[in-house]
Order: structure tokens, then C-alpha cells, then sequence
């Protein structure tokens, strides 16, 4: 079997299941973030570790990517990846799927500058889709796939977030 093909029996397989017992779908993930010095940070979950940093213009060692690099991975590829998977379920051939990404910042935001918002001021996606597939077909499709992108939405849309806050005394 194909791996296109695989990617739809798996699908179709968890569907299967999730009808019959919903509560299987509910997840929980979970991960954590450690800056010791300076501003090189390492990020844990699920048996796997990523390293971060800052540029050196905004006072880190540049050890590793910032961590708005992977929040565009993570879009990117959750986009990418999810059209080709709603592809599969509806039996589309996609020979390739190609997301990019724009974003435009003020830097100050990030430096706590006063009256300067941190968040992207405009992000621009960008889809290419390399298929014999009809194109009224594939937008359709598309669609589909980021009306169930989890970080597509994530970005998109406000959504509650907590914070709790602790603090631990050092012992000398």
C-alpha cells in the first residue's frame, strides 16, 4: 500500500472508531519550555526536544530558531499537511502541497515598547497545489481542510487561554 493510500485507511480507521466511542478524541498535550541563561530556551514534549533562541540584535546567542519560527512551522505544516489528509479522505490525488507564509512585525512590540502591539500585524498565507484534481474540486477541499486545522484556527481565532503564575523562592 501507498503511503497516500495508507494515510486514508488510517484516517477512515480513526473515524471508525471516534463514532462509536467519542471520548477516544479528547486529548491533552502537554509540554515545557526551560530558559536557564540568557535567552536559549528548550522546549520538551512527548519524548522529543527543540531548542530556541533570539537573534543576537535582540540579545540571544542565536543557538536555534525564535520561537515565532516555529509558530509559522507549525501553521505551515498543520495547513500542508491537513489538505493533504482531507485530500486522501475524499480519494483526491495531490501530487504535492506547498504552504507559505508572511508575516509582518514591529520589533519594539516584542521589546515591551510602549504603545507597540507584539502580534503579527498582517499574515499572509499562501497555497500552492500541484494535482490533475478539477480546481473547483480542490478549493472546495481546501475549505474543508481549514475549517478543521487546528493551528490555522488557533491563529484565526481568539480563544481562552489561562495563565497561573509561580514563584519559587531560591535557597542559597
Amino acid at each position: 500500500m501507498d503511503r497516500n493510500s495508507n494515510a486514508r485507511e488510517a484516517q477512515l480507521r480513526a473515524i471508525s472508531v471516534f463514532v462509536k466511542r467519542p471520548e477516544h478524541a479528547h486529548v491533552v498535550n502537554r509540554g515545557t519550555a526551560e530558559v536557564r541563561e540568557g535567552l536559549s530556551c528548550v522546549y520538551e514534549q512527548d519524548g522529543h526536544r527543540i531548542a530556541l533562541d533570539m537573534p543576537e540584535a535582540i540579545g540571544g546567542s542565536g543557538e536555534g530558531p525564535s520561537p515565532g519560527y516555529f509558530g509559522r512551522a507549525a501553521i505551515c505544516g498543520c495547513l500542508a499537511i491537513g489538505i493533504k489528509m482531507t485530500a486522501a479522505r475524499d480519494d483526491l490525488r495531490l501530487d504535492a502541497v506547498r504552504v507559505g507564509i508572511e508575516q509582518d512585525f514591529d520589533i519594539r512590540g516584542v521589546l515591551g515598547m510602549e504603545g507597540v502591539n507584539a502580534a503579527p500585524g498582517d499574515t499572509r498565507i499562501t497555497i500552492e497545489i500541484t494535482s490533475l484534481e478539477p480546481e473547483a474540486q480542490l478549493r472546495l477541499m481546501v475549505d474543508r481542510a481549514f475549517a478543521a486545522d487546528p493551528w490555522f484556527l488557533a491563529f484565526r481565532d481568539a480563544q481562552p487561554i489561562r495563565t497561573a503564575v509561580s514563584v519559587i523562592e531560591e535557597i542559597a
